[in-house]
């Protein structure tokens, strides 16, 4: 019997959301022939265990390409898309640092097999990266859009948690994709509803909100926060050369794929063309769109230029990894 080989096609450096728990007639024709990169779960999309596997079977039979990445915010907490009945519910990142005040071995081991149990969850599924856990280190003014999603104020016990958080996740082949670059902590806005400008000098951040990217700069995949860094740079992180090449990969020293965080967040402005653009020529590597919105899709489709090689070979070393 002969089996029709597919033909390998370079993905679209894109992550899209989708509708429902199963893809209407227009997704599945919109994604076969735009071949994106992956897709995001939410809740929405995560009814039960035998529906989530079968949506991510239907996608991967759509794509012209083997690279294809399933992301998921399951962090825990308020953070969760996967829930109860159906699903364990986990603590927020700050239970971890609050214990890790009094025993910081011991927050280290409960938050490896906290993590570990995650990642069970989602490599069930077939989800292979989590966007978590999250980096950012909180100050007295951070705003709650962070709060417990952070494991402390402390730059040393974020970095050692979110060390054993990863460590988990990889265990399982679950990608961990670390968040939010260069660090969000410092803001006191919520990026999804404004800009948030942060005026901190560049010691302070560096001392602070860069410590745990420092350490943990040998990871696969982070996201880019959506702030302005005032005193470094008047552009918004994900539309900065500034940001991208001086600050997350020379000063820190990352070297993985960088994803947009969402690109529909009030915290930036223009069309999507325009947003579009911005993020690549940055050098920022993959975009994330999670609304689910086909009219915004066509127009990020028309508006990606070229695939890059340096991404899709940053890509292949990753998927040998999930």
């Amino acid at each position: 019997m002969n089996v029709k080989k597919k033909i390998l096609r370079k993905p679209l450096p894109v992550i899209f959301g989708i509708k429902g728990y199963k893809l209407n007639d227009r997704e599945k024709i919109f994604f076969k022939k735009t071949n994106p990169l992956g897709f995001i779960f939410f809740e929405r999309n995560c009814k039960n265990k035998k529906q989530v596997k079968s949506l991510v079977d239907n996608l991967k039979n759509l794509l012209s390409h083997d690279k294809a990445f399933f992301l998921i915010d399951q962090e825990g907490g308020r953070v969760s898309r996967l829930n109860n009945p159906i699903w364990k519910k986990y603590p927020t990142a700050k239970y971890f640092g609050d214990k890790a005040k009094k025993d910081l071995l011991n927050a280290k081991e409960l938050t490896f097999k906290n993590s570990l149990r995650i990642a069970k969850d989602l490599k069930e599924l077939g989800i292979n990266m989590n966007c978590a856990p999250v980096l950012d280190v909180t100050y007295d003014y951070t705003n709650n859009v962070i709060g417990d999603r952070s494991f402390s104020s402390d730059p040393k016990i974020v970095y050692e948690l979110a060390k054993s958080f990863c460590k988990a996740h990889k265990k399982m082949k679950v990608m961990p994709v670390i968040k939010h670059i260069p660090g969000h902590g410092s803001s006191d806005k919520d990026s999804h509803k404004t800009t948030p400008i942060v005026n901190l000098d560049i010691n302070l951040l560096n001392k602070k909100d860069f410590f745990p990217f420092k350490r943990l700069n040998k990871e696969s995949a982070a996201m880019v926060a959506h702030i302005i860094y005032n005193r470094i740079d008047n552009k918004l992180a994900c539309y900065s050369k500034i940001i991208i090449e001086k600050i997350i990969r020379k000063k820190i020293g990352f070297t993985g794929l960088l994803f947009s965080d969402d690109i529909n967040m009030k915290a930036l402005k223009g069309s999507i063309k325009s947003r579009v653009k911005n993020i690549l020529n940055s050098g920022c590597d993959i975009i994330l769109h999670c609304n689910a919105n086909l009219n915004e899709m066509v127009q990020i489709y028309k508006a990606i230029p070229l695939i890059k090689n340096k991404t899709l070979k940053k890509v292949s070393v990753i998927k040998r990894l999930v």
